[in-house]
């Protein structure tokens, strides 16, 4: 079994649940995950327990979530009544405290091989840190106590009596798709420090994948709040792999490359903006241009009335951009569409050779997701969900895997069970019951891990299969010739 970590604590998982958009998710995949026993290791692994990393405490961070505790800009995420004043004050609610801590007292004695629990690390979850990205006159709104709908000071004034807040939430995407809600300032950065958590694991070597079901929001930007994504989490963890992580080739002295792999239905807009080089790279190449640290790669689905809007088409052969590349499919793209599309994939990670990977497996493309709408996509057999995590993990490089959307819950928390299963090594067929825990009836009426096909027709075409083909080759050996100058 390969050494995985699997982020998760009370903190987080209450946090996540008071997402607008995906209201109870969070418990309803862990405590699948949990359920199917994916977060027990078997007899030959249990010898290898050591506490914490490398023996050094519960956090990622050599067991820094004790000092982190004590730091004045986090000690209201660890307090008894979490992100806000009080309970009128926006805190993330907790049905069962008792429980709660029973579960951080059972999951933060990880092993160094097999699978272990690891709570994000709180020294993370600081402004300091998201401010290594994120706009600070964004993060002073994000995070500061809720108090309602309608004002930033607390008062009940009308948004229309108040024009200037109304246009700085506008300005800062906090409306509609995204409202501020009261775990916000919770939920910000603990999906950040989760992901930065994992990404520090995958630097130190005691973990080979990482698991953060919570994080993906691929949609954030810099100062602006997006498509349900209010933290660009997937940026800060991409941040510090490139600040810190080294090549996986003895002795070389690159830098290390990190390539970005996004399977959601919807185009990663905030983590290409992000990395989007200021260079251009001509075609053909004139001069000895440095090649970046990171390289995008987004499989999505693009028409003119999906979101996001603007999101690009095949990434032309010429372009100036080849480090940021787009995959786009047509409607109802079933498993064989995306088992065929990931020849370019793979002519991508030749060319690149990463020494991190940060997968985003949003599961919005599954049939029947009420934003997704336009995929046919599946966990099940080549070419779905759980055959892309098994192709990432064949090539043999730390791997952040993130979650992302999927908004049918019962059917996100059975395609990121089986992509658990994968990575743990468990063999857990289609057909395996639910087993009977606190969220069983989400599961009705099958109370199993299928996810039922999609009867759609798939309109992706082999003409569009050969062009993006040959396309991606070429594309493939520019990204080639220029890494290796």
């Amino acid at each position: 079994m390969t050494s995985v970590a699997y982020i998760w604590s009370a903190e987080l998982q209450r946090a996540a649940d008071k997402l607008p958009a995906n209201v109870g998710r969070s418990s309803l995949v862990h405590g699948l995950v949990r359920a199917l026993g994916l977060l027990d290791n078997p007899p030959d692994h249990r010898d290898t327990v050591r506490e914490g990393v490398d023996g050094q405490g519960a956090g990622s961070n050599g067991g820094h979530n004790d000092e982190a505790s004590r730091d004045p800009e986090v000690t209201w995420l660890c307090s008894e009544s979490g992100p806000g004043e009080g309970k009128e004050g926006g805190d993330v609610e907790d049905d069962d405290d008792e429980d709660d801590e029973d579960d951080d007292e059972e999951l933060t004695d990880p092993p160094i091989h097999g699978i272990r629990v690891v709570p994000p690390d709180l020294s993370f979850a600081t402004p300091t840190e998201l401010r290594r990205y994120h706009d600070q006159r964004y993060l002073d709104y994000v995070l500061q106590s809720y108090s309602g709908d309608n004002s930033d000071s607390g008062s009940s004034a009308d948004d229309d009596d108040d024009r200037p807040t109304k246009r700085r939430r506008e300005a800062m995407g906090l409306e509609d798709d995204c409202p501020r809600f009261p775990a916000l300032r919770a939920y910000v950065p603990l999906v950040a420090a989760g992901t930065l958590t994992a990404c520090r694991l995958l630097v130190q070597g005691t973990a080979k994948m990482a698991i953060v079901w919570d994080g993906g929001r691929h949609h954030a930007l810099r100062a602006r709040a997006s498509g349900f994504c209010y933290v660009a989490d997937a940026v800060l963890g991409i941040l510090l792999l490139a600040r810190e992580g080294v090549p996986r080739s003895p002795g070389s002295k690159r830098r290390a490359r990190i390539l970005y792999l996004d399977m959601d239905l919807h185009y990663g807009d905030g983590v290409a903006t992000a990395f989007t080089s200021p260079t251009h790279f001509p075609y053909p190449l004139r001069g000895r241009p440095r090649a970046p640290q990171v390289l995008t790669l987004s499989v999505h689905h693009q028409s003119r009335i999906f979101f996001p809007p603007g999101a690009p088409g095949l990434t032309p052969s010429d372009t100036p951009h080849p480090f940021s590349l787009s995959l786009p499919l047509a409607a109802f793209a079933h498993p064989s569409t995306y088992a065929r599309m990931w020849r370019c994939v793979e002519m991508v990670h030749s060319a690149w050779a990463p020494d991190y990977i940060v997968l985003q497996l949003g599961v919005d493309g599954l049939p029947g997701d009420r934003i997704g709408q336009w995929g046919a996509w599946s966990p099940h057999g080549e070419g779905g969900s759980t055959w892309v995590v098994e192709q990432v993990m064949a090539w043999g490089v730390p791997t952040a895997v993130l979650g992302g959307g999927g908004y049918e819950h019962a059917n996100a928390a059975r395609a990121w069970a089986l992509a658990t299963a994968a990575i743990v090594g468990t063999d857990i067929g289609t057909d395996t019951d639910v087993p009977d825990h606190e969220s069983i009836e989400a599961y009705a009426p099958a109370f199993t891990l299928e996810v039922p096909e999609s009867n759609v027709p798939d309109e992706n075409t082999e003409e569009a299969f050969v062009e993006a083909e040959r396309t991606y080759a070429i594309l493939s050996e520019r990204i080639r010739e220029i890494v290796a100058l």
